[in-house]
Formats: structure tokens, sequence, C-alpha cells
């Protein structure tokens, strides 16, 4: 048996993207000859059920395409902090991963079927896998440029998230960071926020961290967890960026405060496509909505019934909390980023200090004018819970 593997996406992938597997053989043995990928969750909590198996024919010249993205979905737990005040925290268990083994299996000359695997091992038979996944066309152009999720963002330093820079954020509100190093080893670097005052002075604020490999990095960049001046001569802008030795290992990432009274705030989190957590400022009109349902059933009246009996009688009532929010007067491209939110299937709502689970209803409203300088978006919140009390 003489069987080579690769790996095109590369160590760490997307679980709901494509994530391909090419297996060759220089030899084909026996009839009925199959080419065997086997999938091993490190952790069995993660993805229960495996080992998963499948097999192929290979094709003319030995190869083998696995897309084994089917096997590899699992929930999404959720990991993050809802308070500043904690600058770095490293999610473990959001990333998960999986090792390769690859085999063959054919029918011998006494009519047995063979199976043999090659029992690979070491770090570059597995894949690291983050919940989340790309566009179509976002990977159409991984394709025709030949690249991938894990150079553009991981190798290339991007943070994971899909707000814009530069970002508006509220002083009391949080934001955050999302990063995952390419490196193999423990990594020692710098968190920096670089500033600028309202009378035009700069200054910096750096942290030391420690970022292990596998790991998917939170960092709160809020003012109050980096101690940014809010009163006074008060920070209008910053940028954050890691850095190893006073060199960048990411991309930099702006914040603009701003300072304005809004009668209504309001902070929203949501799973972005790469498991980390995007939170939004919502700063505009909101309204308070209430959906109730119910079911009835019908009772034979009796003799003994008074004025306070009923013959429509409740069986069962129901109710969720709605909330119809505008996002406030922002940039297009903070508009343009909603498309994130609204295809996110896990979504916070801050309220009385917990983060509560809502779902974003279905919308066909038109998002933003290319022209215009600033847009508002109105969106209903449902809280994902039916209660039957309040």
């Amino acid at each position: 048996m003489a069987l080579t593997i690769t790996i095109p996406g590369r160590a760490i992938q997307l679980s709901d993207t494509f994530v391909r597997v090419k297996v060759n053989t220089d030899t084909v043995t026996g009839s009925l000859y199959k080419i065997l990928l086997k999938v091993t969750p490190e952790d069995d909590t993660q993805l229960p059920g495996g080992p998963f198996v499948e097999e192929h024919d290979p094709d003319t010249n030995g190869d083998v395409w696995f897309n084994i993205s089917g096997l590899l979905r699992r929930d999404f737990i959720p990991d993050f902090t809802i308070t500043p005040g904690n600058l770095h925290s490293q999610r473990a268990t959001t990333p998960y991963k999986v090792a390769l083994d690859i085999g063959e299996s054919y029918v011998d000359a006494n009519n047995v079927r063979q199976e043999n695997w090659a029992e690979l091992s070491g770090s570059e038979y597995t894949i690291l896998l983050l919940r989340g996944g790309l566009s179509i066309h976002r990977q159409n152009i991984y394709n025709q440029t030949d690249t991938n999720f894990y150079n553009d963002y991981i190798v290339g330093g991007k943070w994971l998230t899909e707000l814009p820079s530069p970002l508006k954020i509220a002083p009391d509100k949080l934001a955050k960071l999302w990063y995952i190093t390419p490196e193999t080893t423990s990594q020692n670097l710098t968190l920096k926020a670089a500033y600028t005052l309202a009378d035009g002075s700069t200054g910096t604020v750096s942290e030391n961290v420690t970022v292990l490999p596998e790991v998917l990095n939170e960092f709160n960049v809020d003012p109050e967890t980096l101690s940014l001046a809010t009163t006074g001569n008060k920070v209008v802008e910053y940028t954050i960026t890691l850095e190893k030795s006073g060199t960048a290992v990411t991309e930099e990432f702006r914040f603009e405060i701003d300072y304005e009274y809004y009668e209504e705030n309001y902070q929203v989190l949501y799973m972005n496509k790469f498991s980390g957590i995007d939170p939004l400022w919502l700063h505009g009109k909101a309204s308070n909505l209430f959906a109730g349902t119910h079911a009835t059933g019908q009772r034979t009246d009796s003799v003994d019934d008074n004025s306070f009996s009923r013959t429509v009688v409740i069986s069962s009532k129901k109710g969720r909390r709605k909330w119809k929010m505008n996002f406030g007067y922002k940039s297009y491209e903070e508009i343009m980023a909603l498309r994130s939110l609204i295809l996110s299937r896990q979504v916070w709502l801050m309220a009385d200090g917990y983060a509560l689970p809502v779902n974003v209803e279905d919308n066909t409203e038109e998002l933003a004018a290319v022209g215009d300088n600033t847009h508002e978006y109105e969106i209903i919140f449902t809280e994902a819970h039916e209660n039957r009390y309040i």
C-alpha cells in the first residue's frame, strides 16, 4: 500500500464550507478496490458517534477527493464574556479537532475482503475546526486565486470578525476582537492600543498576553477594559494590534468613540461566521412588543355553573417578548455588516445585565442606499423562549 494524503485547506478550517481531502494510491490491488478515509474526533463529546469512515473508488489517476464537511458540523457552544474588565480569555473548547487516517480495501484472490490502514500520526494529519463558513462567492474566489481561509485570515493575521474598521462604539459598551495564531507553539505577544485624545495628542496602552496554539482568543477591547480616558480630555479613537517583539502579527482595527447622548442604548451580540462573537451597539428608537398565543377547548355547561363559569376554556397560553429596534444612524459599511447578524443563528440581546437569547425575524427591507452618507435600519428581535409565565 502506497497512499498519500493532501489537505488543501490547511490546518484550520470552517466546518460549514468545503473541507476537502485528497487521497492518492499508486497501486490498485485485487477487485472492488476502495480508498478509505477515517475521521476521528479528538473529543467524542464534541462530535459524538465517531470515528467516521468514508470510502470511494479512485479515478484513473488513483485519486479520490473526499468532502467531509457534512461529518464535521457540531452545535455551537457559547463561551464569551458579557461584561467589560477582562482583557484576554482563551476559548479552548470553541475550536474542535479531528485526526485523519487513510486506508484501502479490496477483495483478494480468495474472495476475502481485506482492509489496511496507514495509521497516520502527527499534527500534519489533523484539522482544527471553527463552526462557521463562507459565502459561495467567497469560496469561488478562493478557488480562483488558489488560496483559502487559513492563508487569508490565520496566516494573514486578520481578526476573526465581520465588523467594519473603523467602527463607532459607545464609551460604555462592549467591543471584542477574536484571534487564532498560525504558530504551533505558545506565543508571547503584546496587545497595543494606540489612541488619539480630543486635543489631538496621542498615546498608547499595552498589555502582554500569552497566546496558545489551537485556541480561539477573545479580547475585550472596549474603553473601560483598556482604561482609556472617557472624561475630561477624552479618547476619541484608537487602533488595536497584536505585536511580537515590536512587529505587528495582526492587522490594525480602529474604533471611534461616540460621546453623543442617545435616549435609548442597546447592545446586541451574535455569533459571526468564524465562531467569534461580534457586539453591535444600537441607539435608535425601540419598541417593546409581546406575541401571545393560546389554544382553547370546549366544556359542556352544567346546572352547577354560576357567573364565574366558562364553557370555552383556555387549554394553553404562551408568549414571547419582542423588540422592534432601530439601529440609529450608521455608516454604510456598518449597515452592510448587519447582513451577518441577520444570518446568524445565535443572537443575544443584553437585558438587565444578562445575555438574553433572541431570534431575528425575517426581513426584506432595504439595507442602505449607496449614495447616502448616513443610514438607519429597523429590525425585530423575538425572545428565543416560549413562556407560560413572565
